[in-house]
C-alpha cells in the first residue's frame, strides 16, 4: 500500500507546476471564480468554518473557501503540490495552513472540523471507503462534507464520439497523445473509483459510512464557465461527468 501511495504522490509531484494551467483545474476567468464561490457558499454558508481540505493539491478549494471567510488546513501526499499551495495561499493572504498527510489516515482528533471538503480526489484513493470513514470521524456532529468528483469516463455513444473527435484535434494541433493514461496499468488496478463510476455509487458510499442527507449539488454554472474558457477541441474532448455531493454528520 505504501508503494501505491508513493507512486500516486510522485505522479502529482511531476504535474504540480502545470496543474493549474489545465482546463477545469485552475481558474481561467473571473466568471469561473464567481461560479465556484457561489457553489461553495451555497453549501457551506458565510459563517466562518474550520475546514479540512483533503487532497488540497495546489490549494484550489482552500483559496476559494478562504475568500469566503473560512479557515483551516489543506493536506496532500504530494510535497510539490503542497509547495504550490503554500505559495499561492500566501499570494492571496489566505487563511489556510498546509501540511503533508494521508487522506486515509488523518492526523487529527475526532470531531475537530466543521467541514471536510475535497475536489478530484476520490478516484486517486486505493481505499475510498476507509477515507470517507476518516473524514466522517474528524467531522463535528452537524458538520458538512462536500465532495467534488468526476467519473473520468465518457458514458454514451454520442459523448464518446464527440470526445474522440476532440482528442484527435488535440493530437493534431498540439502534437501530443491525449489517450496516454495518467497512471500505470498496475496502479490503476488498485484504484476502485478511477473510472466508469456513476455518481450514485459515490452517494451510496457516503450513506454507507452513516452520513445523512446525502444530496447532489448543482454544478451547472461551474461546468458552463469552465467549458466557456476552453477551445473547441477541449470542449469536445471533456465529456466526462462532473458532480458534487454534500452530506451531514448527525451523530
Amino acid at each position: 500500500m505504501e508503494c501505491i501511495k508513493n507512486e500516486v504522490a510522485e505522479y502529482w509531484n511531476q504535474w504540480s507546476g502545470s496543474y493549474d494551467q489545465q482546463y477545469a483545474h485552475g481558474l481561467k476567468s473571473s466568471l469561473e471564480e464567481q461560479a465556484w464561490m457561489n457553489l461553495i457558499s451555497d453549501v457551506l454558508g458565510r459563517n466562518p468554518l474550520r475546514i479540512l481540505d483533503v487532497g488540497t493539491g495546489t490549494g484550489f478549494l482552500a483559496r476559494i473557501a478562504s475568500k469566503l471567510g473560512h479557515f483551516g488546513y489543506g493536506i496532500d501526499l504530494s510535497s510539490e503540490m503542497l509547495a504550490q499551495a503554500v505559495e499561492k495561499n500566501h499570494a492571496v493572504n489566505g487563511s489556510f495552513a498546509f501540511e503533508m498527510a494521508d487522506a486515509e489516515e488523518l492526523p487529527y482528533d475526532n470531531e475537530s472540523f466543521d467541514s471536510v471538503i475535497n475536489r478530484h480526489l476520490l478516484w486517486t484513493l486505493p481505499n475510498p471507503e476507509k477515507a470517507l470513514q476518516e473524514w466522517s470521524r474528524v467531522l463535528k456532529p452537524g458538520g458538512i462534507m462536500l465532495i467534488i468528483n468526476a467519473g473520468w469516463s465518457t458514458f454514451g455513444a454520442w459523448n464518446r464520439g464527440l470526445s474522440f473527435c476532440g482528442q484527435c484535434l488535440i493530437a493534431v494541433q498540439e502534437m501530443k497523445n491525449p489517450w496516454k493514461e495518467n497512471y500505470s496499468v498496475q496502479l490503476r488496478e488498485q484504484l476502485p473509483l478511477i473510472e466508469k463510476v456513476r455518481p450514485e455509487e459515490v452517494k451510496n458510499l457516503l450513506q454507507k459510512v452513516s452520513l445523512q442527507q446525502v444530496s447532489f449539488v448543482n454544478m451547472r454554472d461551474v461546468v458552463e464557465e469552465e467549458m466557456r474558457t476552453m477551445p473547441l477541441r477541449y470542449r469536445l474532448a471533456y465529456r466526462h461527468e462532473r458532480y458534487a455531493l454534500s452530506a451531514y454528520k448527525t451523530r
